[in-house]
């Protein structure tokens, strides 16, 4: 989809369901049906704002940004990788905007008193709502909301991946708690958020490779063995023990390694596993952040092609809009492996570039058996 327009430098790209969801959200808190206009207007502004803090922070960090309006808010998508404790920053950026949004839409009407029911007492109101109501749902701990993806960036950076499975699980308590206020309120687009909040990071959660089971289980399995033992006076460091009578003691044999010498070989023996790049690429991927999907993906797709890994990988480029890395790819050793619903893909969302069409073209002729191979 092509950008619509332009604002402080960032193109903004805006589907449709935005107005749709918005229009969804203004019936569902009892807004009057002449006021739906004002609300629209309210909804796409905030909404905006929010996703230029994202971008302003990201070109505080060198990065530009490129934003897109959807059912669910918005996305700020980086052109460049940054750190995860760059990405905390970003995150807050726009749950900030729209506390100081709200805060001065509430300073203002408390200081001029507009009439109650006029259209600056409304205006005051549906900004003061939109800006701090939506900005303390987005901080709750729960991916792919901004305060979800702060805690996760957070998490990594002290951390890395080790603890993706406790996120999601937050994640997905957070949803249920957030179902179960809506119920309990009656708020029917809360409901439906939290349900979808709670099926994606269920879905992610499923896609997580299994957790590494504790080393001690494959060391209580192996047979008992007297090789290597180490007494109590080798282990206080009085060398070998006395034997009985009051003889001298022997010197140390060579069994007498030290203890941090075979925890040592132990650890070498069971080395950390990699993370599963694949896995961590998806996650990415469905979390919005398709150029941050794209180098674990490309490493997994070179690593074992498939055309499930090559589709991720194109997903991943189209989303960035690295249409050279695209062609570079539809050239490459791997090409193959692309399957005809991915090359379907690429020539869909190619628009009005004919040199990534002729790549699709010329990676079907590849394809394509020849005459004698059909019989």
């Amino acid at each position: 989809m092509k950008p619509l327009f332009h604002v402080g430098g960032f193109p903004v790209r805006v589907h449709p369901f935005f107005f749709l969801s918005a229009l969804a959200t203004g019936w569902g808190v009892g807004l009057a049906p002449e006021r739906w206009a004002l609300w629209m207007g309210v909804a796409f502004v905030s909404v905006l704002l929010h996703e230029c803090a994202h971008g302003w922070v990201l070109r505080r960090f060198g990065a530009d940004a490129r934003i897109t309006l959807h059912g669910l808010g918005g996305t700020t998508e980086s052109t460049r990788e940054v750190s995860h404790r760059q990405a905390v920053g970003v995150s807050l950026a726009g749950p900030a905007m729209g506390l100081v949004l709200g805060g001065l839409a509430w300073t203002v009407s408390r200081a001029t008193a507009p009439e109650a029911g006029g259209l600056a007492h409304e205006v005051a109101r549906q900004v003061l709502w939109v800006n701090l109501g939506w900005a303390l749902i987005n901080l709750l701990p729960v991916q792919p909301l901004d305060g979800g993806d702060a805690l996760a960036s957070f998490v990594r950076a002290r951390a890395g991946s080790r603890h993706e499975r406790a996120l999601r699980i937050l994640g997905i308590g957070t949803s249920a708690v957030m179902l179960g206020g809506a119920l309990w309120s009656r708020t029917v687009w809360v409901g439906l958020l939290a349900v979808l909040l709670g099926w994606l990071n269920v879905r992610q959660l499923r896609r997580l490779p299994p957790p590494r089971p504790a080393p001690v289980r494959r060391i209580a399995s192996q047979r008992p063995s007297a090789e290597g033992a180490v007494t109590l006076d080798e282990l206080l460091g009085r060398g070998a023990s006395a034997p009985a009578g009051g003889g001298e003691a022997r010197p140390p044999g060579p069994r007498a390694s030290s203890v941090q010498e075979r925890l040592a070989r132990q650890e070498q023996e069971e080395p950390e596993l990699p993370p599963d790049s694949a896995a961590v690429g998806q996650l990415l991927l469905d979390s919005g952040l398709a150029a941050l999907a794209v180098r674990p993906l490309q490493e997994a797709f070179d690593r074992e092609p498939s055309a499930h890994a090559g589709h991720a990988l194109v997903l991943a480029l189209l989303e960035a809009g690295r249409t050279a890395e695209l062609c570079a790819l539809l050239s490459g050793p791997h090409a193959a492996h692309l399957s005809e619903g991915t090359l379907s893909t690429i020539s869909a969302r190619a628009g009005q570039d004919p040199g990534l069409t002729d790549r699709v073209t010329l990676a079907r002729q590849t394809r394509a058996p020849k005459s004698d191979e059909r019989g």
